[in-house]
C-alpha cells in the first residue's frame, strides 16, 4: 500500500516537473522571438503564491552562491524598479528587457519611443485588466475595463473633469489646507505661529485629499477633528460628514474609507462572510470597513436616484455620482445616457456606479495626498529649494489672504513657479504607480520600432511601462553629476531648477510624428502635464499619470490641488525635518552652527534612507509604520529679516559701533525707519514668535551662500539699500542660527591639499566604518522582514480566540494519534561512514480515513468541543448585551435598544464558548450521558483514553480561556 501512495506521489511530481521545465522552454523561445535582452527567471514576478511569499524564500534563496540568483532575484522582488533604480538597466545594457519564466513572458521598458507606443496604441496594446482585480470589488469601473465597455465608463465619468470644476478644486483645496494647518497649529496656530513635531504628516494628507475630493467630487462636507457642520449642509449628507458614526453604521465615511483602503487586500483574498467569523483583528478591521463603506455609497446612491427621479440637476462642482446617476436614471437625460452606451443603449448598472464612485474616491485622493506628502518631505530635506519656491509665493501672492485668490489668475503662474517644479519633481521621482501594465492583444502578433529597428512583440506578451525608471534615465534627461551624492547623475536628487532648463537631449518629439497618435476624445483633460514655461521632457519620458487615452482623468484636478497647498503652507510657514531623535530643543539651542548642520545632516540621511523604503499596494507610499517625522519651526525669509530687523532696533547701542552694520544704519536714518518693514509692509502684519531655530543642512550651506552672494549682487545695482542684505546675513550668523555659514572656499581648498592624517581623522573614519556597518547591519535585519513577522505574529495570538485555538490544537494533537495512528512506511537505510543505524519511518494512516474507526471519535470531538460551545456562543452572546444596554448618546439611538447593524466584540463569545464547553464535557464525557443513543460510548472511551488527562484536561482548558476571555474583557473595559 505505501509503494502505490509513492508512486502517486511520483508521477504527480513527474507531470509538475514536465510541465515546469516545459513551459519554461516555451517561453524562453517566445523571449528570443522579441529580439530584446532577456533573462531566465525560475518564478513568474506576477505569481500569485511568491507575491505573498516571497519573504521568505528570498533569505534562503540569497545563501546560495551569488551568481546562481544574481541574474534574475532582482526582478520578483516588489518595487525593484523604486528601489534599485537604473543599476540594472545599466547592467544589462539595455532600456528594454524580456524576463521568460515556466508561467509567462514579461516585458519590462524604460525606453521612451517604445512606452510612447504602448500607450497610445490602444487597440494592439491594450491595459492588462487582469492585474487590477482589486479595485473591481465594488464593481466595474474606468480602470478595470477595456475596449468598448471602457469607452462607456470614460465618457460617462469624464463629464465632472472640467476647468470650471478645476477652479471649485482650487477654492476647496486652499479651504482644507488652512484646516490642515488648524489642525497642526490647533484653533489660533496660523496667528500666533505655535509649532511642534509633526508624526502624522502622510496620515493628515491623507484626509485632506479625501475632504476635497469628498466636497468637490460629491458634494460632501467632511469635518476637520475641532470643526462643526455648517447649519444650511443637506440633512441628508451631513452623517457622512460626521465625526461620529451615524445610526446604522459602526464607522464614520472618512474611516471606512480609510480603513478600505489600508485593508484593501484582506478585503480581496477573503470572502465577506469568512472576515466575519475570523477572529484576528485584520479581519475585524476589513469586514468593517467594507460593509460601513458599502453601506453609505447604496444609501448615497438611493438618495442621488430619487433626486434624479424627480429632475433634479447635479450639484455645483464635479457631483461625480450625480453625474453617473443622471446618466441613467434621470428622464431628461435618458437618451443622453443610450447615446453613451452607443447604438446598443447601454447603461451603466448601480454596482457599475458605484465601482467608478470608489476609483474616483481613492484615485482622487491617495495619489494626490501621497505626492503632497512626498513634497513636503522633500522640500523638508531641502531648504534652499523650500526658500526659492516660498520667494515665487511672495511674488505672485504679495502677503493677500489666499481666500482672495483667483484661479484663472494664479494657477498658470503658480504652476510655472518653483511650486509647480517642486511638484512636477515629486512625480518624477516617487510616481504614485511606478510600473503600467500592458499587453499584446492575443489575437496575433505586433510589432514595435525601437531606435529604428523592428521588434516582434508576441501575441499575449505582458508589457510593464517602468515610469519610474524612465524618470531617471540619462539618456532623456538632462543631467550632470551629483553634488549630493558624487554619482555620475544627480537624477535620483530632488532638483526642482531642473525643470527651469530649456535644453533637452533627442529634441521635443512632436504628436503625430511617428502617426499612432490617437486623437479619439475620451474626455478630461487634454492638455500637457507640465506648464508649457517649465521644460518638456521627451514623450514617453514623464509619465506620473500614464499617457495616451488612458492617461488619468484627474490630472489637472491633482495638480490644482498640490499647488493650492504648497502656496497657502509655504506663504507663512517653512518645513523642516524633526531632530528631536539626535537632540532636545534646549540641546539644539545651545549648539554651535556646524554641530548644528551635523544634527540636521543626520536627519535628511534617515529621511531619505525611509523615503526609499517607499511600497506600492495601491499606489507608491509608506507602509509598515514608516513615517518622517517633520515640523515646521523654521523662520520663514521674510520673518527672519524681520526678526533681524528688530534685534538690531532693540540693540542699537551695541551694533551702531560695529563698522559692518554702519550702511544698514545709514539706510535707515535715511529713510526714517526700518529699510527692511518698508519692504515687507505688504507682507501679513504677523509678529513672528520665539522658535527654535533650524538646523542647516550641510549640502545646502554652499547653495545658499552662492545664493545670497547673487540676490546681493543684484540688488547693489537696483537699490541704495543693497549693503542691507549683506549685513542681514552676517548679523543673522550673530543673532539667530537660522542661517548657518560654511567657509566654502576654505573647505574647497583644504579638500586639494594633501595633509597627513591626524588622530581625529582616524577616528572619525573609524567612526564612519562603524556607523556604515551598523546601518547596513539594521539594514539587512530590516529588510529580512523580521520584525514586521514577530509583530504579525504577536498580534496574530494576542486574541482570545488564539488562546482557544491553541487549546483545542493541543487536544487534536492527541486525539489524532487514537484515530489516526501511525503505520511503519519504510525504512532511511544505515550509512556506514556517519555511523547512522536503520531508521524506520512511520507516517499516519491515511486508510482510517475510510472507516468508522475514525469519523465516530472525530465527529463526537467536533461536535462536544466545537460545534455546540459555538453554537451556545453565538446565541449567547454577552458582547452584543453588554452593546445594547450600553448608555445611548445623544441623536444616536433610544436607551435599550441595539443601533441597527451593531456588531458584538466576537461573533462567537469565547466566555459563554468556554463555559457550554466545559458543561458539555463534563455531561458526557464524565457521566456517560449518550442522549438516547446519538453518541456512542465506544467512542467516548476512545477520547477520553487518548485526551491528556481525559475529561478532567478538557475541563482545565476551558478554565484556562474562561479566565482569559474575562481577563481580556476587563482590560477592554
Amino acid at each position: 500500500m505505501p509503494f502505490a501512495v509513492f508512486a502517486a506521489v511520483g508521477a504527480a511530481l513527474a507531470v509538475a516537473v514536465y510541465t515546469y521545465v516545459s513551459g519554461l522552454l516555451k517561453n524562453i523561445a517566445t523571449a528570443r522571438k522579441t529580439g530584446f535582452v532577456y533573462i531566465v527567471c525560475p518564478v513568474s514576478p506576477f505569481n500569485i503564491v511568491w507575491q505573498f511569499t516571497f519573504y521568505i524564500w528570498v533569505p534562503l534563496i540569497k545563501l546560495l552562491p551569488r551568481s546562481l540568483w544574481a541574474n534574475w532575484l532582482f526582478v520578483v522582488l516588489p518595487e525593484w524598479g523604486y528601489s534599485t533604480r537604473q543599476e540594472h538597466f545599466k547592467r544589462l545594457g539595455t532600456e528594454t528587457f524580456v524576463v521568460a519564466s515556466p508561467g509567462d513572458v514579461i516585458l519590462f521598458t524604460e525606453h521612451p519611443e517604445l512606452i510612447h507606443q504602448l500607450t497610445q496604441r490602444r487597440e494592439i496594446f491594450p491595459k492588462d485588466i487582469a492585474l487590477y482585480g482589486v479595485l473591481e470589488m465594488f464593481g466595474r469601473n474606468v480602470l478595470t475595463t477595456e475596449g468598448a465597455l471602457w469607452r462607456l465608463h470614460r465618457k460617462v465619468t469624464s463629464a465632472s473633469f472640467n476647468e470650471k470644476n478645476a477652479a471649485h478644486t482650487f477654492a476647496e483645496a486652499i479651504s482644507q489646507t488652512r484646516g490642515l494647518l488648524g489642525r497642526w497649529f490647533g484653533g489660533d496656530g496660523e496667528r500666533i505661529g505655535t509649532t511642534k513635531t509633526i508624526k502624522t504628516l502622510e496620515h493628515d494628507t491623507m484626509r485632506w485629499a479625501l475632504n476635497i475630493i469628498g466636497y468637490v467630487g460629491f458634494g460632501l462636507r467632511l469635518l476637520w477633528p475641532g470643526q462643526t457642520m455648517p447649519d444650511d449642509i443637506d440633512p441628508k449628507l451631513a452623517k457622512y460628514g460626521s465625526l461620529e458614526p451615524p445610526p446604522g453604521h459602526t464607522l464614520t465615511f472618512a474611516d471606512s474609507v480609510e480603513l478600505t483602503l489600508k485593508r484593501i487586500v484582506s478585503i480581496l483574498i477573503f470572502n465577506e462572510t469568512l472576515l466575519g467569523l475570523l477572529p484576528f483583528k485584520f479581519a475585524k478591521e476589513a469586514y468593517n470597513a467594507k460593509r460601513n463603506f458599502l453601506k453609505y455609497m447604496d444609501e448615497f446612491l438611493h438618495d442621488k436616484m430619487e433626486e434624479a427621479k424627480r429632475g433634479g440637476e447635479p450639484r455645483d462642482g464635479m457631483d461625480i455620482m450625480g453625474q453617473l446617476v443622471q446618466s441613467k436614471y434621470n428622464e431628461k437625460t435618458g437618451a443622453q445616457g443610450k447615446a453613451n452606451g452607443g447604438s446598443t443603449g447601454f447603461q451603466l448598472t448601480d454596482t457599475e456606479i458605484v465601482g467608478n464612485a470608489f476609483i474616483m474616491i481613492v484615485a482622487g485622493h491617495e495619489t494626490t495626498a501621497n505626492t503632497l506628502h512626498f513634497a513636503l518631505l522633500e522640500l523638508a530635506n531641502n531648504p534652499a529649494t523650500q526658500r526659492r519656491l516660498q520667494r515665487d509665493v511672495d511674488s505672485l501672492f504679495n502677503g493677500t489672504d489666499p481666500s482672495t485668490w483667483d484661479y484663472e489668475r494664479s494657477i498658470g503662474p503658480l504652476l510655472a513657479s518653483h511650486v509647480g517644479a517642486s511638484i512636477n519633481e515629486t512625480l518624477r521621482l516617487v510616481p504614485p504607480v511606478t510600473g503600467i501594465p500592458k499587453i499584446v492583444t492575443p489575437d496575433s502578433d505586433q510589432t514595435a520600432t525601437v531606435d529604428g529597428r523592428t521588434h516582434v512583440m508576441p501575441a499575449g506578451l505582458k508589457c510593464t511601462v517602468m515610469a519610474v525608471n524612465a524618470h531617471r534615465n540619462p539618456r532623456w534627461w538632462p543631467t550632470r553629476p551629483s553634488e549630493r551624492t558624487g554619482s555620475e547623475t544627480d537624477l535620483d536628487d530632488f532638483i526642482p531648477e531642473r525643470w527651469f532648463q530649456q535644453t533637452r537631449s533627442g529634441g521635443e518629439e512632436k504628436e503625430g510624428d511617428n502617426g499612432i497618435e490617437d486623437r479619439g476624445d475620451y474626455g478630461g483633460f487634454q492638455g500637457s502635464d507640465v506648464s508649457a514655461a517649465l521644460f518638456r521632457p521627451v514623450r514617453g519620458s514623464y509619465l506620473p499619470f500614464s499617457d495616451g487615452p488612458r492617461s488619468c482623468l484627474g490630472r489637472r484636478i491633482a495638480m490644482v490641488e498640490m499647488a493650492a497647498a504648497l502656496a497657502v503652507i509655504f506663504q507663512r510657514y517653512s518645513v523642516e525635518l524633526a531632530v528631536d531623535e539626535w537632540a532636545s530643543d534646549e540641546e539644539v539651542e545651545a549648539m554651535s552652527p556646524e554641530e548644528r548642520r551635523t544634527v540636521y545632516s543626520k536627519a535628511q540621511a534617515k529621511s531619505r534612507h525611509i523615503i526609499s523604503q517607499a511600497d506600492s499596494v495601491l499606489t507608491l507610499k509608506l507602509h509598515h509604520g514608516l513615517y518622517v517625522p517633520v515640523s515646521t519651526e523654521g523662520f520663514r525669509k521674510t520673518d527672519l529679516e524681520l526678526a533681524i530687523d528688530e534685534e538690531l532696533s532693540e540693540h542699537a547701542s551695541r551694533y551702531q559701533s560695529d563698522p559692518r552694520f554702519a550702511d544698514y544704519f545709514r539706510s535707515r536714518a535715511r529713510a526714517g525707519g526700518s529699510p527692511i518693514k518698508k519692504e515687507t509692509g505688504t507682507a501679513l502684519d504677523v509678529k513672528p514668535s520665539r522658535r527654535r531655530a533650524p538646523v542647516k543642512p550641510v549640502e545646502e550651506v554652499v547653495a545658499a551662500e552662492e545664493e545670497t552672494a547673487s540676490a546681493a549682487s543684484e540688488e547693489e545695482e537696483q537699490t541704495p539699500d543693497a549693503p542691507l542684505q549683506a549685513q542681514a546675513a552676517q548679523v543673522a550668523s550673530a543673532t539667530s542660527t537660522a542661517l548657518a555659514h560654511t567657509p566654502g572656499r576654505a573647505l574647497a581648498l583644504a579638500s586639494r591639499l594633501s595633509l597627513p592624517a591626524t588622530p581625529a581623522d582616524v577616528a572619525q573614519a573609524v567612526d564612519r566604518g562603524t556607523i556604515a556597518v551598523r546601518s547596513r547591519v539594521s539594514e539587512l535585519y530590516q529588510q529580512s522582514g523580521l520584525t514586521e513577522a514577530t509583530q504579525t505574529t504577536r498580534e496574530f495570538l494576542s486574541t482570545v480566540h488564539s488562546v482557544v485555538s491553541a487549546i483545542a490544537l493541543f487536544e487534536l494533537y492527541y486525539l489524532r494519534r487514537e484515530v489516526l495512528p501511525d503505520r511503519y512506511a519504510f525504512s532511511i537505510p544505515a550509512i556506514s561512514f556517519l555511523g547512522t543505524p536503520t531508521y524506520p519511518v512511520f507516517l499516519p494512516d491515511v486508510f482510517a480515513l475510510l472507516t468508522a474507526a475514525f469519523w465516530g471519535p472525530a465527529l463526537t470531538w467536533l461536535t462536544t468541543s466545537v460545534l455546540l460551545p459555538s453554537l451556545a456562543g453565538y446565541f449567547f452572546n454577552l458582547g452584543v448585551g453588554a452593546a445594547s444596554s450600553s448608555p445611548s448618546k445623544p441623536g444616536k439611538r433610544s436607551p435599550g435598544r441595539p443601533a441597527a447593524g451593531q456588531q458584538a466584540e466576537y461573533a462567537v463569545d469565547p466566555l459563554m464558548f468556554s463555559i457550554a464547553k466545559a458543561i458539555v464535557t463534563y455531561v458526557v464525557y464524565a457521566q456517560g450521558v449518550t442522549f438516547g443513543g446519538l453518541i456512542s460510548e465506544i467512542s467516548v472511551i476512545r477520547i477520553n483514553n487518548a485526551l491528556y488527562s481525559g475529561w478532567k484536561g478538557v475541563l482545565v482548558g476551558t478554565a484556562v480561556s474562561g479566565v482569559t476571555a474575562v481577563y481580556d474583557a476587563v482590560l477592554r473595559k
